[in-house]
């Protein structure tokens, strides 16, 4: 037990020992989830501040509050109450955390067993609508639905499974794969759009190339840590992640950050191309606003540019980066299954032509024992009139205004409904 004159000051060099130092040996305590252990202690001298759980943190050579809190404040002595969980914020955060753990635990797992459900629920609606849907932003958007889903699984179940260190190493191993996938996947997703959208005309698929480097180049870079480190650093008593110790958290949070860095680029182009389209730059100022604050809403979470967040914690007086980190990136699942499937304008078109050809299937079947007549027009039909000013020709050999192509691929990228600011707003 510490003592300081401050109660909202971590743990430094003006805390003073208010009590004795207790070492308490606990065989398997890990196996429980919901280990808490009480411990009562008596003040040296009564009055001389305000006290503070604390424990010595081997990693920080530093006394450390993370997981203790003051349950019972008497005259001559108080109660500490300690726990050791982990929570989500630990991804990225190359800095010790000293937050509320407890709190962080309930956000990580609500947020993460939503964003699971809204998943799920994504890929069922999509693979439902294949012949509909189906484009190389579809089948990346597949692949990286899958693969949080996976990442979120890993880590409710395994994150704090540290009883067993065999396990836990394995958990590690594979949670550093699996979030290595889901960033290479997300940096695939803004390859995508950032040459589809500049690049109307763009029609060679990239999917040979870029779906196998997503899932194979994560691998790589896990072998080569577990090469280099033979595997220390994998995990420790505290959870089944990439130690701070030594620099391993970098194998994950340099490539992540490199993913990053190109998709915000990527977004800035993305944004400029759209604002200057002809349909938007007939708009007012706020319209078109509201149009990039919307583009920015569909694409954030394909990018993974919120997972920044998690590098912005560099001391205590910052802990609430934590609680904004783990809000996000528990829920990016979520945001994924409202943008591009709840608010998809594809979506919703490719419901109704299911439903019409039901219908028509329907139709032809209760006549099929019936001879019917058609009309058959001989009206000559009016032609849709193009400009060739602002034409251009694709590869095969046909005539497109390059501005509608653009909203076409903003319409393939689920981003049309930022033409109608309406939609949202």
């Amino acid at each position: 037990m510490s003592v300081d004159d401050n109660a909202s000051r971590a743990c430094d060099a003006k805390s003073v020992i208010s009590s004795e130092v207790i070492s308490v040996i606990l065989d398997n305590w890990q196996s429980n989830p919901n280990f808490n252990i009480s411990l009562t202690l008596a003040y040296f001298q009564t009055n001389s501040g305000q006290p503070k759980c604390t424990f010595w943190n081997m990693s920080r050579s530093a006394w450390d509050t993370n997981g203790c809190t003051l349950a019972i404040q008497g005259s001559n002595s108080s109660m500490c109450v300690c726990n050791h969980l982990t929570n989500f914020a630990i991804l990225m955060s190359p800095w010790t955390e000293n937050v509320d753990t407890t709190a962080l635990d309930v956000i990580s797992i609500v947020g993460c067993s939503i964003s699971m459900l809204g998943l799920i629920i994504t890929v069922v609606v999509h693979f439902h609508l294949w012949r509909y849907v189906r484009s190389d932003r579809v089948v990346i958007l597949m692949n990286l639905s899958i693969a949080l889903i996976s990442s979120y699984a890993v880590f409710i179940g395994g994150v704090d499974r540290t009883e067993n260190k065999a396990l836990c190493t394995a958990i590690a191993v594979l949670l550093q794969y699996i979030y290595l996938v889901v960033f290479f996947l997300m940096l695939a997703e803004g390859i995508e759009i950032g040459i589809t959208v500049p690049y109307v005309f763009v029609t060679k698929s990239r999917l040979k190339w870029i779906l196998p480097a997503a899932w194979a180049l994560p691998a790589v870079i896990v072998g080569v840590s577990m090469g280099v480190t033979k595997l220390e650093g994998f995990g420790n008593t505290k959870f089944c992640w990439l130690s701070m110790e030594g620099g391993l958290i970098w194998a994950f949070v340099a490539p992540a950050m490199l993913t990053i860095l190109v998709n915000f680029v990527v977004l800035i182009l993305v944004i400029r191309t759209m604002i200057r389209s002809k349909t938007l730059s007939e708009k007012s100022r706020s319209e078109r606003s509201k149009a990039g604050v919307r583009c920015m809403c569909v694409l954030l979470p394909l990018m993974g540019c919120t997972w920044v967040i998690g590098l912005l914690y560099v001391n205590e007086s910052m802990a609430w980066v934590q609680y904004v980190f783990a809000v996000c990136n528990s829920l990016q699942g979520l945001v994924i299954f409202v943008f591009h499937c709840v608010l998809n304008v594809q979506i919703r078109n490719a419901l109704l032509k299911r439903k019409h050809r039901k219908q028509s299937k329907s139709l032809i079947s209760t006549n099929s024992a019936s001879f019917v007549s058609t009309r058959v027009t001989e009206e000559p039909v009016a032609l849709p009139k193009i400009n060739l000013s602002t034409a251009k020709r694709t590869p095969r050999g046909s005539l497109h205004s390059a501005d509608d192509a653009t909203g076409d691929v903003l319409q393939a990228s689920g981003l049309t409904e930022i033409y109608n600011v309406d939609t949202l707003f």
